[in-house]
């Protein structure tokens, strides 16, 4: 530092080193600010973009809950039209906020079956899905994966 007393004192060449010291001191600082400034930005960006990814995620989560619904081990004898070959899919539901995932020989496994024997299996399993057997007979497909066994 220049003192201001010590002005006479000092020579030119000497007053002159001493003020490139301070210019490059008071540059480094103004460097270290703006180091320091960029990766507060960044870091806010960065905050912001996870915050913004995560509501989309939970956003598209909630939509595919409410409107689609993933059906998968579909029994032979439930293969009829649209569904030949058909070994899970996704559907748009008829309705908003069921179920999103419905494994079809779950509902035909199920102990508390009605002791009606003169049913077919298709049947009884339509009458097992109750409200939701619109994914099974009237599917509208946006996904759809093929059986490689057929």
């Amino acid at each position: 530092m220049i003192e201001s007393g010590s002005l006479e004192t000092l020579g030119r060449k000497e007053y002159q080193r001493q003020l490139n010291k301070k210019r490059q001191r008071r540059r480094k600082q103004r460097r270290a600010r703006m180091r320091r400034i960029r990766a507060l930005r960044a870091l806010r960006s960065l905050r912001f973009w996870t915050r913004a990814i995560t509501w989309l995620a939970i956003g598209l989560s909630v939509a595919f809950w409410s409107r689609f619904a993933f059906v998968y081990n579909i029994p032979s004898f439930a293969q009829i039209g649209s569904l030949q070959g058909v070994e899970s899919y996704v559907t748009v539901k008829p309705w908003w906020f069921g179920p999103p995932v419905f494994d079809i020989e779950s509902y035909v496994e199920s102990e508390n079956l009605p002791e009606q024997t003169n049913l077919s299996p298709y049947p009884l399993l339509l009458m097992q899905l109750g409200r939701y057997q619109a994914v099974l007979t009237h599917p509208h497909f946006v996904w759809v994966a093929l059986d490689q066994h057929s």
